[in-house]
């Protein structure tokens, strides 16, 4: 079952500091088919029959070990076509209307090539203050999408913006899009009570 897109006039996202966010915009049920597929992944590879997909480690991010990263992901365009383009068509949606708002961007090419599928268990998170386009390699970023796929009790999980001193709370379905410059640093805050899962 695909769901209809919203025309891009009837799109409802709000727009505050360069930051794009659309509640609840992926419809539940692609969510949970998303986290199911990843599970499924999950729990087929941990057995020693079936090592088929490459799992993705979160790096040791902090010297003391406990409180490394303790993330999992893939890239998911490379496992389940399907899905891809049908998440796709979400993040496209939510893109135009991003740059409907700041149209300067109409004129700058942009490609998002890959749709890493992450999941983060109690205790971890990315809680270094980065930017996207810091380095070399990533120097040709323009713009970072988020797609939660799960709802996270309040007070954990939440992507923190420091300049904006803003937090915002991963709600199943909601489409984040911000600058990937230095302007909008930002980190994963920990998460303590139950699995995230992002796009």
């Amino acid at each position: 079952m695909v769901v209809p897109i919203k025309p891009l006039e009837l799109m409802n996202g709000e727009f505050e500091d360069f930051i794009g966010i659309w509640e609840n915009f992926v419809p539940k049920f692609v969510c949970n088919k998303t986290i199911d597929y990843f599970d499924n992944i999950l729990s087929e590879n941990s057995s020693s029959h079936n090592q088929d997909i490459d799992i993705m480690e979160g790096t040791d991010q902090f010297s003391n070990k406990n409180l490394g990263r303790k993330d999992q992901s893939i890239l998911l365009n490379f496992h389940n076509t399907d899905l891809t383009g049908e998440l796709n068509q979400y993040l496209h949606a939510c893109f135009l209307d991003y740059i409907q708002n700041y149209g300067q961007l109409a004129d700058t090419a942009m490609m998002s090539t890959d749709l890493k599928l992450q999941k983060t268990l109690p205790g971890g998170g990315y809680h270094v203050w980065h930017c996207e386009n810091s380095g070399y390699q990533m120097a040709q970023r323009v713009l970072v999408w988020a797609i939660y796929l799960n709802d996270m009790p309040d007070g954990e999980a939440e992507t923190e913006f420091i300049y904006q001193k803003r937090r915002i709370k991963p709600t199943r379905g909601t489409c984040v899009i911000w600058p990937a410059a230095f302007t909008h640093v930002h980190r994963g805050n920990p998460v303590y009570t139950q699995d995230k899962y992002i796009l």
